[in-house]
C-alpha cells in the first residue's frame, strides 16, 4: 500500500511556556500552550469553545471540547453509544454549536498492520465515515456508510458552511494515477429533520490539471467561496500543495499561494473575512529525497518527508496579497524556537473576536513526537 497521505499526520510538540515576541511583521504575539495534546482544531463563535481530538491510552483518537484557556476538557466520543471506538477526529462545529461533525474510523477495518493503523488516524482518514455528535443529547449519527472494499476510501476535514446548510469534505475515491492522487472534494446540502441530519445533492468537485490530493478548509461567511489546498498543477507533488479559493456559483478557482515546492495547507478566513491564515513551509529550506528523472514521476520517501517537514503559521489578505509569516518555531533567535526539533504548525482556528488564533503545533525531536494546542494572541 502506498502511504502518500502519511506526511499530513506527522505527530509533534513544543515547550509549554508562554512566549511574547516581535515578528518581522512588527506585530507582537503572545503564545500560550493550552493543552499538552491535540490534533485538528475548531473554535465556535457563539459558545466560545474549542474542539479537537486527543489520543487515548488505547492509541486511538477521541473528540473533545474545552474552554479557550484549556480548562474543562470534555472527552465526548469515548464510550459513546453507537459511535465507533477507534479513531475519531477532524472535528468541526455546526453553527448551532450543538452538533459536531467528524471522521469516524470503521471498527471493521483491520488495523493490526502499522501502515494501515497510521493511515486511519484523523487527517488521513483511511476506512472512515462522516459522523455527527449531538453534544446535548450525547448521541451519535453516522452520515455516510462506505464499504470496506479496495481501494479503501479515506475521508478528511469536513466543514460546515456558516449557515449550516452545506457540508464539504475531501475524500479518497480511487487509487491515484499520480503521487498523492485519487482524491476529490465533496459538497452536499444538509437536511435537518428534528436534529437528524442527512446529506442531499452530493456533488464531486475535481479542479486542476492532474489527479490530485485535496483538502477542504473553510467556507466564506456568505457561503459563496470555499478555501482548499491541492497539488493542481501538472507534475506538482502533494508536498507542494497550494492554497486555493473556489467560487461556488461558477466553479472558478483562484490560486492564492504560488509555490510548487512549498507545503501550504490549513487555510481559514478571519471572522471579518478580510484575512486568511494558513500553514506553510515557505522559506524553511525543506527538501526531500526523490526518485526518478522526470518531475511527474517523483516518488518521495515518506519517512524522509516526516523527518524533514517544517511549517509556520502565515497570514495574508483574503485576495492573496501581503503574505507574511506570523510564527518562528523553527528559527533560532526567536523566543518560541524549539532547539533541535522540527516544528509543524498545522490546523488552526480564529477566535470569535479575531484577536486570537488556536493552532495545533507538532514537534519532532529525534524519535520523540508530541503535539500541543497553543493560543496565539495578536496584541
Amino acid at each position: 500500500m502506498k502511504t502518500y497521505w502519511m506526511a499530513i499526520v506527522v505527530l509533534a510538540g513544543l515547550s509549554g511556556a508562554t512566549m511574547a515576541f516581535a515578528t518581522d511583521t512588527t506585530a507582537e504575539l503572545k503564545i500560550t500552550t493550552i493543552a499538552e495534546f491535540g490534533k485538528d482544531v475548531d473554535w465556535h463563535s457563539g459558545l466560545n469553545l474549542i474542539a479537537s481530538a486527543k489520543q487515548g491510552r488505547d492509541g486511538y483518537y477521541d473528540v473533545f471540547t474545552m474552554k479557550p484557556d484549556g480548562s474543562n476538557v470534555q472527552v465526548l466520543t469515548q464510550g459513546l453509544k453507537g459511535c465507533p471506538q477507534k479513531n475519531n477526529g477532524n472535528v468541526a462545529f455546526h453553527p448551532s454549536g450543538r452538533l459536531l461533525v467528524f471522521t469516524a474510523q470503521d471498527e471493521r477495518l483491520p488495523d493490526d498492520d502499522p501502515v494501515v493503523r497510521r493511515a486511519a488516524i484523523p487527517g488521513s482518514g483511511l476506512g472512515s465515515n462522516l459522523g455527527i455528535l449531538d453534544v446535548n443529547r450525547k448521541t451519535f449519527q453516522q452520515l455516510t456508510d462506505y464499504p470496506l472494499a479496495k481501494p479503501l476510501r479515506a475521508v478528511i476535514h469536513p466543514q460546515f458552511s456558516k449557515d449550516g446548510k452545506r457540508l464539504a469534505w475531501a475524500e479518497r475515491v480511487r487509487r491515484g494515477s499520480s503521487f498523492g492522487g485519487g482524491w476529490v472534494m465533496k459538497l452536499a446540502d444538509v437536511r435537518n429533520d428534528a436534529d437528524r441530519l442527512s446529506l442531499q445533492n452530493i456533488k464531486t468537485v475535481e479542479p486542476g490539471d492532474q489527479d490530485c490530493f485535496y483538502e477542504v478548509h473553510d467556507f466564506s461567511s456568505d457561503g459563496s467561496k470555499l478555501l482548499f489546498s491541492g497539488n493542481l498543477r501538472k507534475g506538482q507533488v502533494h508536498t507542494g500543495l497550494d492554497i486555493y479559493e473556489l467560487n461556488l456559483p461558477d466553479a472558478k478557482v483562484i490560486r492564492l499561494t504560488s509555490t510548487d515546492n512549498d507545503w501550504d495547507e490549513h487555510a481559514h478566513y478571519s471572522p471579518d473575512g478580510r484575512q486568511i491564515t494558513w500553514m506553510s513551509s515557505k522559506g524553511l529550506g525543506v527538501e526531500y529525497e526523490r526518485k526518478g528523472e522526470e518531475r511527474t514521476a517523483w516518488e518521495l520517501d515518506m519517512s524522509d518527508v516526516e523527518s524533514k517537514l517544517k511549517t509556520e503559521l502565515w497570514i495574508m489578505n483574503a485576495e492573496g496579497t501581503n503574505q507574511r509569516q506570523l510564527t518562528h518555531f523553527n528559527t533560532p533567535g526567536f523566543t518560541e524556537h524549539v532547539e533541535g526539533a522540527n516544528c509543524i504548525v498545522a490546523d488552526s482556528a480564529w477566535s470569535p473576536d479575531g484577536k486570537s488564533i488556536v493552532a495545533c503545533v507538532f514537534t519532532m525531536k529525534g524519535k520523540r513526537r508530541s503535539s500541543r494546542l497553543v493560543r496565539i494572541d495578536l496584541l
